[in-house]
């Protein structure tokens, strides 16, 4: 029994192979941070996830070493998904992707499988930027048009048919309303996708000829 517990605890590595998984796991975090910033090249991305990519390559390599190759890396498993619990809202499930892409790479790394992990990293990586590109040509953007107007004098039917003719859909998805000195104005954002032929800059001055249309801004969703 005593021989048992020693030989799942039982491992060794050199410094020669922390070094060396390490290095790789760095520059597979790198590479998978730079296929993360192309695919996301046309919107934002988040500068946190950039680094948090590279350090969760880094530390997974470096947790599958500590284990090493005997029972405890199936334990070891189980306590890496459990303990990553990702809180804070993220924007795409993109990103939750990108994350367990590095996690899947830290692991090779950790157990020294390089050819195994730079051809994820390309294979992966490349198969994730053909199907950015091809979706960003198909998928119209999503824009944020925000609209104040004066409640008394601008009822949303007066520009309604200006919507209708620039956009694909619109939606409201927040109101406001707020008192003046001149009086009770309403702000309204919409989410909205413009037709074909027609520019973000015809739309907002079309709507800054309605009566009552205090101000008017039009905004990339992200």
């Amino acid at each position: 029994m005593h021989q048992d517990v020693q030989q799942v605890f039982n491992f060794t590595i050199t410094v020669r192979e922390v070094l060396g998984h390490t290095a790789w796991a760095t520059l597979c975090g790198l590479l998978i941070s730079f296929f993360y910033t192309i695919a996301f090249r046309k919107g934002s991305y988040s500068v946190n996830l950039v680094k948090s990519i590279v350090m969760l390559t880094m530390i997974t390599s470096f947790v599958m070493m500590v284990v090493g190759d005997n029972l405890a890396q199936a334990f070891s498993m189980v306590g890496i998904l459990s303990i990553i619990r990702f809180r804070t809202a993220s924007k795409d499930a993109q990103d939750f992707m990108f994350l367990f892409f590095a996690l899947a790479i830290g692991l090779a790394c950790g157990e020294g499988l390089y050819a195994v992990s730079l051809a994820g990293c390309l294979l992966i990586g490349l198969v994730t930027i053909g199907m950015a590109r091809a979706m960003a040509n198909t998928q119209p953007e999503n824009l944020i048009l925000t609209i104040i107007r004066e409640t008394s004098t601008s009822p949303e039917s007066d520009y309604a048919p200006i919507l209708q003719a620039f956009c694909q859909r619109y939606k409201v998805v927040s109101t406001q309303a707020s008192r003046e000195k001149k009086g009770l104005f309403m702000q309204l954002s919409y989410v909205t996708n413009l037709k074909n032929g027609n520019s973000s800059e015809a739309l907002v001055d079309a709507l800054k000829e309605v009566e009552g249309i205090k101000q008017v801004t039009l905004a990339l969703e992200v």
